[in-house]
Formats: C-alpha cells, structure tokens, sequence
C-alpha cells in the first residue's frame, strides 16, 4: 500500500518536473504518463488522486511547455463516455437509466446524482447508490416529469430529458435493450443456480425398456424386375415397327409419297381416299410468243393449252420470221421510202416494196401472222394440234412411276412400334419398398420401428419414456425437450431423428440476488440449432419479479429475443423457487404472485404471442391462483409419474428430468404436447 503511495507521488513529480522542465528536454506529456484508475486501485488517496489527475480536463488542457514562447500546448485524447439518459415507466414508477450512447449499455460503478422535477413541479434528488446504472423510484406522481443530472466522475452531464409517468399498468412491452446482461458481466454464483421448485412434481423414475433402442435409419429393399425400355421420346419399345401398305417400317415424319391414285375412278385416291381431281388431256392449240419478231430479226412462240397454260413439250421455240420493212404512207398520203413500223425508220429501197412480200436488203417481209412462216426456209406454219401420241405416251410413264413409288420415311424421327410384337425389356434392380428402424416420421405421423423394421404399437418404454402407440404404430401426443446452458452441444439433428417434435428453451432469467436481467448464454445457439433442424420452438424465462412492473420487464426481454428469433410455440413464465428458497421473489404471497404471473402473459398476449405458465403440480395448487387465469393461457405442468395427477387443464405435461434423447449430453426434461 505505502509503495504504491510513493509511486504515485513520485510520478506526479515527474510530470511536474516534464511539464518545468519541457524547454530543456522536449518531450511533450503523454496519456501514458498519467496513472491509471485500476494501477492504483487499492490505495484510495492515490487512487483519487489519479482520478484527479486523469479526469480534470482543465489540467490536461491547459498543460504548456515553458519554453519561453507559451505556444504549444500538450496533445491527451479525451477519453470520455458518451452519456445519455432513458427513462420507462410501467405503474406510478421510474426507472432512469444512464447509458453508453455508444454500447447502449446502462454504465456501472458510478454513483451518478439525478434530480427529478414531478407534474407538481416538486423536484427531488436520488442516488445511485449501487452503482448498477440504475435509479428506480417506486412511487412518483402520474403525468410529465422532468430528469436532469449533474456531471460526475469523468462523465459529462447529459442533456435533460421529459418521461411520463403511467397512472397505470398496461402490460405492454417496454424497451430494456440497455438492461439485459450476459453471464460474463455478473456473478453467476449470486444470481443462477439450481431452481428446486419442482420438488412438487415428484421424484423422476428411470423406468425399464420394453423396447430396444435403435438409431434411426431408412434402408431401401431392392428387387430384380423386367422393366420395358423405354425410348428417348418416351415411348416403350417393341420388338418391330408398323409396317405400311408398302412393306416399309413406319416412322413419324414422312420425306416424300407417292402421287394420288384413282383406278375407280370416284375421284379419291384408291390408298389414303384423298380428294383426286379427274384426269386431263393437253390440247396444245393456243399460240403464245416468247419473243417478238421485228423488220430484221427472227421471233419465237411455243404452243400451249389453252385450259391450263401448260407447254407443249415437242413444240418449243419454233420460229417467227423477220417481219420486213414497211412503207405504206408518207406525209402526203404516199410512201416516202422510210419503214413505218414503230421503232424502226430504216429507209426503203423502193415504194413498190410497199405492202408486198419479197428480198429487201437480204431480209424476207411478211404481212401475215407470226406463225404464217415457218423457220429456217420450211413450210408455212398451221395453228399446231397438240401431239396426242406424245402427251398420251408422257401420261402412260407419269402413272406407272406413280403406282411404283413408295413413302420415304425420316427414320431420324420417333418410330411407331408394332404393339403386337413382343415388348423389349432390360433387367433392373427397382426399389419396392423401405425398412425403418428407430424414429421415423411419415406423411406427419411420428412411428417408432424396432430392430427388424417393424412398427411398434400399445403402451411401450423407450430409453426410459413411456410412450403410447395406437394398433397403427401412430405415436400419441406430441414429445419434446426442454433446455437451458445445464444442456450444452446438442446435435439438434439427432434430436430431431430421435423422434422429438419440439422444443422450449430457456431464454433468460432474472437474478435471485440483484433481480438482473441476463439472457441464458446457451440461448442463442440452442434455437439457432433446433429451428435448422426443423424442430418447433418455444422459449420460457425464469422470473424473480417481485413486482408487476418488473413481470413486464422479463415479459418484454422474452419478446424481443422471440422477435428476434423467432418461435412458433408459447412464451412461458417459470415460476418456482430459487437459491433453496432464499431468492429475491420466494417470500411472495399466493396472491402476489399470482399478480405477478398475470402481468408477464398479459404482456405477452398484447405483444401477440401465447402465453405459458410452468410450474410443478403442488405448486400450481399451493402458489398460484390458478382460477384467475383467462383460458388463453397456456399450462405446462411438471409431474413426474406414469400418468400426469394433476387434476386442472394442462396443455404440455413434463412427465421426467431423467429423459434420455440421442444428440443430447446427460438427463434431459421431456415433455407430452397437446399443441
């Protein structure tokens, strides 16, 4: 104790001799040269002078070194808190909280002073003489209340703030997000420990197993089969193909097919009965020009049919001669020895060539139509006939090769089988069937099979559970656990395998010695855990309120962690006793309690969820006023015999603490649900 009061006065005349001294050393001061709180912790002159030291800020700020211009001043970073203040009210209360603006976190080890100014403008100062963060006045007057605090410590005063002070319970959710601890920050010793309010429900017996336990598995059975092909248009297949008129092998799509044929002559086709129009016979007699003639060069024509414009195959091109020139009239009604032929004007040798047939310059003039002249020096052409032969004979070949023909497939596209023919197989193992053990769950029915894969029925004991099956194997009620930080690395997965339905973890509780808000350290991933695996999901917290007020905390700490995480089963209040009946809430009345009980589920029905109530059968009837519960209310009873003795409405029946459960270290509670 003397070394550390000698330390620290020789450190301060350190400092001092730096800061005297600064013009011949010229270092400037450091943080690290001031002493901290926690070296000098246990000497409490030292130590308040250290906080003097590291807390004045009028001695860090105005430091300077004397070197002779007083100009620059030493560098210490501000180390102070951010605080603000918050304040709930439940029931003509007040709770004021100082707060890390930062963390959001209630600031502890201060003896912070606050002074509140009511609705009847009376003002009033309170301590906080535990240093918890918290002030709470039980009693204030309802209506706007004014709160302001005085700088303390190292912490700078906050703005003032304006609450309200409720007349009235409502049993809805406040915030206490600044509130709620983990077990690192408290004296777990002080605040949890084994509750043994349970001692109601009855000694937990470890009954005999009528059944083997087996793990869960799903084995498939498998059987040789003949199972037809089946083709990639999903088609079975058949030994052989349809066969059309033809003797080809049929396939969907079809290249090409044969021209109609109508022997019978009814105008449909003797194979499909398509519509046929009746034969025809070309008469070539209708001249049609391909290129016209002119005074000096040769034209063509060939001869077609009149009724479909078809051509004359022995007929083509014949021959136009050159017209000749043509001079009939001049300008004065006589020839003036130029052709009149539009596009012409070539001059004519001689006006006796008008009009007449004969040699001019080598070119042979006619007036007579283009086919009046045959080519090449032969005679004249007649309106030619059509060569009847010839067309007949093209007729007689065009039907032979139609009656010769057969359809031309696309053997590419999906076959037409033959389903006559003998079906094409391929040998295969196929699954028939399952073989269970253990645990199962089917089309939502949970069964339970044995060792050999059969269904297990009536009333039987599986590691020390009895449970009841109906002549189906259908298990009765729904089974589930229940968990707190006593249950660590669960394999959710394996708990879910092994038949169990749902879950109730706890979520937090309030400390037995100070009345704490901490949340179970388990709780996280205990629900993270079991919502993976499919699991339902309940939670409870185990209250030591002592007040309404403080029932609408712990209401609203499970709601927000519900909120967060959410759950699909009730919220329940375990009420029991703490600390072998010493904790903060044991002495409560029946009626109390009751009150009590009351608030946290009201607050939980208004913040939409169901509430639970958990106790043991004796203290259901010795501690809680069950009649004053709305049937709203949910009960979970804890009685650990064959058959559940309590004679009230229950919902979940904790039948054991000494379950065993695969995935789960060490006894576990098991639970019969109703819902």
């Amino acid at each position: 104790m003397k070394g550390k009061r000698v330390g620290a006065f020789l450190l301060s005349v350190v400092l001092t001799m730096s800061v005297l001294g600064g013009c011949g050393s010229g270092n400037e001061i450091t943080e690290a040269m001031i002493p901290s709180v926690t070296d000098l912790r246990s000497d409490e002159t030292a130590q308040a002078n250290a906080i003097s030291l590291a807390m004045n800020k009028s001695y860090v700020a105005e430091l300077t070194r004397l070197d002779g211009d007083n100009t620059q001043m030493a560098v210490v970073d501000e180390k102070e808190v951010p605080v603000v203040l918050k304040a709930t009210s439940v029931d003509k209360d007040l709770k004021v909280k100082i707060v890390n603006e930062k963390n959001d976190k209630v600031i502890t080890g201060t003896a912070f002073e606050v002074s509140v100014t009511d609705s009847a403008n009376k003002t009033k100062s309170y301590t906080d003489s535990d240093k918890d963060g918290i002030i709470y006045i039980k009693s204030m007057e309802p209506g706007k209340c004014k709160i302001s605090m005085k700088a303390s410590g190292g912490y700078a005063a906050p703005k003032d703030i304006t609450a309200e002070v409720k007349a009235n319970i409502e049993y809805k959710v406040v915030d206490i997000t600044d509130e709620i601890k983990s077990e690192s920050e408290i004296n777990v010793a002080a605040e949890d420990s084994s509750h043994n309010g349970n001692s109601g429900a009855g000694t937990a017996q470890v009954m005999t197993d009528t059944v083997e336990y087996v793990e869960s598995s799903k084995t498939e059975i498998t059987e040789e089969v003949k199972v037809q092909k089946v083709d990639k248009w999903g088609q079975p297949v058949y030994s052989k193909l349809m066969k059309d008129q033809y003797g080809t092998d049929m396939y969907e799509k079809i290249i090409s097919e044969p021209t109609h044929e109508d022997k019978d002559g009814d105008g449909k086709c003797d194979r499909c009965g398509a519509e046929v129009k009746p034969a025809h016979t070309h008469s070539y007699t209708k001249q049609e020009i391909t290129k016209p003639a002119t005074c000096t060069e040769a034209g063509t024509y060939n001869m077609v049919c009149p009724d479909d414009g078809a051509v004359d195959p022995n007929n083509q091109n014949l021959t136009i001669a050159p017209l000749g020139h043509e001079d009939k009239t001049g300008p004065n009604g006589t020839p003036d020895g130029i052709c009149d032929r539009e596009g012409c004007g070539a001059t004519v040798s001689s006006a006796a060539d008008n009009g007449t047939a004969g040699e001019n310059n080598g070119v042979q003039t006619t007036s007579e139509s283009p086919a009046s002249t045959a080519a090449e020096g032969e005679k004249s052409a007649e309106p030619a006939a059509a060569p009847t032969a010839n067309v007949y004979t093209a007729g007689l070949l065009l039907l032979r090769a139609g009656t010769t023909d057969k359809i031309v497939y696309d053997t590419s596209s999906r076959p037409i089988y033959d389903t006559s023919s003998e079906p094409v197989y391929d040998i295969q193992q196929k699954v028939t069937g399952y073989k269970y053990t253990g645990w199962q769950t089917i089309d939502g029915a949970t069964y339970y099979f044995d060792k050999n894969g059969n269904k297990v029925t009536g009333s039987q004991v599986i590691q020390g559970i009895q449970y009841t099956f109906s002549d189906e194997g259908v298990r009765s009620g729904t089974i589930g656990i229940d968990v707190s930080k006593y249950q660590s690395s669960i394999n959710w997965q394996k708990v879910k395998n092994a038949g169990i339905n749902f879950v109730i973890i706890r979520c937090g509780y309030r400390g037995y010695g100070s009345g704490v808000l901490v949340q179970d350290p388990m709780f996280a991933s205990h629900i993270t855990g079991a919502k993976a695996a499919g699991l339902r999901v309940g939670i409870y917290f185990f209250s030591q309120a002592i007040t309404e007020a403080e029932a609408v905390e712990e209401a609203s700490m499970a709601v927000k962690l519900a909120r967060q995480y959410g759950i699909n089963m009730p919220i329940a209040i375990d009420s029991e006793y703490a600390n072998g009946g010493a904790g903060r809430a044991d002495g409560l009345s029946k009626s109390a309690r009751t009150d009590i009980t009351i608030a946290f589920c009201n607050t939980v029905a208004n913040a939409g969820y169901k509430p639970m109530v958990y106790a043991s059968k004796s203290w259901f009837s010795s501690h809680l006023d069950v009649s004053r519960f709305p049937s709203s209310y949910r009960i979970w009873v804890a009685h650990y015999a064959a058959t559940c003795g309590y004679t009230g409405r229950y919902d979940i029946w904790q039948n054991t603490s000494k379950g065993s459960v695969d995935g789960v270290k060490g006894n576990v509670d098991m639970n019969i649900s109703s819902i």
